[in-house]
């Protein structure tokens, strides 16, 4: 299977606001994929997130990163680790609630 890769036209298009949306589904997908012990699904949406928070980083709309280093720091963790699916879920909640 061919690693996913955001278009990245596409991605620079959206706002830091729908960014942050699309990270923050992919995390509801590793939950709810982790809930049902569905590690492989997990895994790959946890890998697809962190694509995409490298995407924001490369995007110059982003003037202050430190928010994306610190969530792509964590979602590392987490992906490394394997730890509770609550802990992305509440990083979704996280992300969502700071695009609203």
């Amino acid at each position: 299977m061919k690693p996913y890769q955001p278009n990245s036209e596409r991605w620079l298009s959206f706002s830091r606001e729908a960014q942050m949306r699309h990270i923050a589904a992919e995390l509801t997908r590793a939950t709810n994929a982790g809930a049902r012990g569905q590690v492989e699904l997990e895994q790959e949406a946890m890998e697809r997130s962190l694509i995409l928070v490298n995407a924001s980083l490369a995007d110059p709309k982003w003037i202050d990163k430190k928010v994306l280093y610190r969530l792509r720091d964590a979602l590392a963790a987490l992906y490394a680790k394997h730890l509770d699916p609550a802990l992305s879920r509440y990083i979704a909640e996280v992300l969502l609630a700071t695009t609203a």
